[in-house]
This record gives structure tokens, sequence and C-alpha cells, in this order.
């Protein structure tokens, strides 16, 4: 499931950490509509299959600490695998449409939610362009070494390709491994950097060919692809 949220800022400028201020208010829209989902999604550790992207406006500037973002339109594009998912979603923004909210000097307003419609996969082979950046990322549980990849390097394309393939595992069963031997991807890609959680971190956007089958493909288009995607990364669009 798809929507787009339209949110208009108080002022002309947001954060440049912008994905941690949606994230704040959508914890903040989830837990209000629903204590038990908040907790089932951020208070046990697991994979959670949606994503989204920020759209500021083609005039948006990015500065040292903020993004002036003359038009005060954000549009935030979610998109989530899992139909229980999407109606949480859409329940708890839509018992928001109208209020504001508050981080630090940010005050973001919920103006309406749309739902978009989805685009079915029938091939197995599809063309995608990012809409947020895809995560190659080698994350260890002690959080002591985790580092970020080009996708342009022999190695990044090994660490993506590996969380790719557990992903889909996770998701699908044993069964899924032999399907995932005929999967092949072709990056065509820039890096770039993005602000996350007051660090730098390296992102990819551009791009993607990926052969599979349908479902391993549906399962990206709607999911996210690569890491930290519940965090405002790696969503696509099927071009």
């Amino acid at each position: 499931m798809r929507f787009l949220v339209e949110l208009s800022l108080d002022g002309n400028y947001i954060n440049k950490d912008k994905n941690r201020v949606i994230i704040s208010i959508l914890k903040n829209c989830f837990e209000s509509y629903s204590k038990d989902y908040f907790e089932e999604l951020y208070k046990n550790p697991h994979s959670k299959d949606f994503t989204f992207s920020l759209f500021l406006g083609m005039d948006a500037k990015f500065e040292r600490e903020v993004i002036e973002v003359p038009s005060k339109k954000i549009f935030l594009n979610f998109s989530t695998y899992e139909a229980y998912d999407g109606m949480m979603f859409y329940n708890s923004i839509l018992n928001k449409v109208g209020q504001s909210f508050k981080y630090k000097d940010d005050e973001i307003k919920i103006e309406k939610i749309i739902l978009k419609k989805e685009k079915p996969i029938f091939s197995d082979k599809v063309k995608f362009r990012t809409l947020s950046p895809v995560i190659s990322r080698d994350h260890h549980s002690d959080n002591k070494s985790t580092w970020y990849y080009s996708l342009s390097e022999e190695k990044g394309q090994e660490v993506f390709i590996r969380n790719f393939k557990r992903q889909i595992i996770d998701k699908f069963g044993d069964s899924s491994k032999y399907d995932l031997e005929e999967v092949k991807f072709k990056f065509i890609t820039k890096n770039v950097k993005i602000k996350n959680y007051s660090i730098e971190i390296l992102g990819n956007v551009g791009d993607i060919y990926i052969e599979a089958k349908p479902y391993i493909l549906d399962y990206i288009y709607k999911g996210g692809l690569g890491g930290k995607r519940n965090s405002g990364f790696g969503l696509l669009e099927i071009l």
C-alpha cells in the first residue's frame, strides 16, 4: 500500500536531519492511535516492512544545519508491503490531520493523506529508480562497527546482496533460497551523504535494474530495498 501525506511547515526551514523529524511524528501518530501497535513496532526488535521518502520541492536549498523550503510544503511518500501496516498507518495519520507537531525549532502540520495506486508486477525484470537513498550497511548488533558502502564498489555490492538475501529469507522462508540463486542486480547510482541521527551516512541514488521472481520484486517495490528502510531509506518507484 502506498500513501502520500501532505505536510506544511510553520516556517521556511526544516532540520537537515529531516528523517529523524518525520520518524518522531510517525511515532507520535502510531502511539496516539494504538499503543499496542506502537509497542509491536518499536519495543520489539524485528524488521519492519515499510519505508518512506520526502520531497521538499525543486527549490529546496540545503544549508549546513537546515534545509530551506520556500514552499513550506513537504510531501511524505509512504509504502508498506503488509496491508495491516498500511491500514494502521492510514488511520494513525488520519487521526492527526489538522494537528501540528513540534520538533526542536520545527513545527509541522499534517494537512491530508491520499491513497496512491500501486503498479502490478508481472515481469521478472524491473527497472527501479530511488525515491530515497538505498543503504548498503554492514551492521553488527553491538553497534561498535557499522560501516556504510557505495554500490559502485565491489565490497558495497557484496554487503548489499548478502543483506538482501537474508531479508528475503527472513520474510519468505528457506524455500526462497532457490529463487535467490537467480536474482541479478545492475546499479547505475551515485553516492550521497545524508544526515541521520546527527551523523552523516553514505547512501546511493539512481537507477537499479533487478531480475528476480515477481513476488520478490513486488516485495522490494512495496517494502523497500537495502538497510534502514523504516528510517526513510530504500523507497523505489518503477520506471
